[in-house]
């Protein structure tokens, strides 16, 4: 008896343990830019986008380093959102490279509360100005994307996550400027050959 009630709690904890790994197997976080596509604003416009994370538990700070094309985009504004700050005080942290084309951000608790942050919310909001016309990806730097945990007083990396771009676009970057000079003078040079023939003919009588 003592030795098929030993066999069926082997066979309980087991299941038990298959069930918990697939479960966090199925659901990574995902850290996600949203909206994943801006489009149609011209330049001179703005338009704000939300970093979210979801599915994640015992979060205790993250950094994301989100990249854009400098000739189309500018970053104006960056704010901390609810995430962390839903389960105490933080410290939060930019930089903003408009040059280079990169905003490196990051928050983590101050003091470090009992237990993290879990579920899904709002990391940051990030708000851009358009500069140019054509189109922009706003993609996480994998080096530079981290979410972290503490196990007794060290950090520990929180590596089961994934990461979700966006893009931008509005009207097309249209015909370089050099393009658009020589296809000027060829217009130029075929029309005047045109009229020099059309007199060179009606001089001579064939046009009558």
């Amino acid at each position: 008896m003592k030795r098929n009630l030993k066999l069926m709690f082997l066979i309980l904890a087991c299941t038990l343990m298959f069930v918990a790994t697939e479960t966090t197997q199925a659901n990574p976080g995902v850290i996600a830019i949203e909206p994943a596509e801006i489009k149609d604003i011209s330049p001179g416009g703005s338009f704000r986008v939300n970093v979210t994370v979801s599915d994640v538990s015992e979060v205790y700070g993250w950094q994301v380093n989100i990249t854009f094309n400098p000739q189309i985009l500018n970053v104006d504004n960056v704010t901390e959102g609810t995430f962390l700050k839903q389960v105490n005080q933080t410290v939060f942290m930019k930089t903003i490279d408009n040059t280079g084309g990169y905003v490196l951000l990051s928050a983590t608790f101050f003091p470090i509360p009992e237990q993290g942050a879990s579920g899904s919310g709002l990391l940051t909001q990030i708000a851009f100005s358009v500069k140019g016309s054509g189109s922009s990806s706003l993609h996480f730097e994998t080096d530079g994307t981290k979410l972290r945990k503490y196990i007794g007083d060290s950090v520990v990396p929180i590596t089961d996550f994934s990461t979700t771009d966006a893009s931008f676009r509005n009207a097309s970057a249209g015909i370089p400027l050099e393009y658009l000079v020589v296809a000027v003078v060829v217009v130029v040079v075929i029309a005047g050959s045109s009229v020099f023939l059309l007199r060179r003919r009606k001089n001579k009588g064939i046009i009558r």
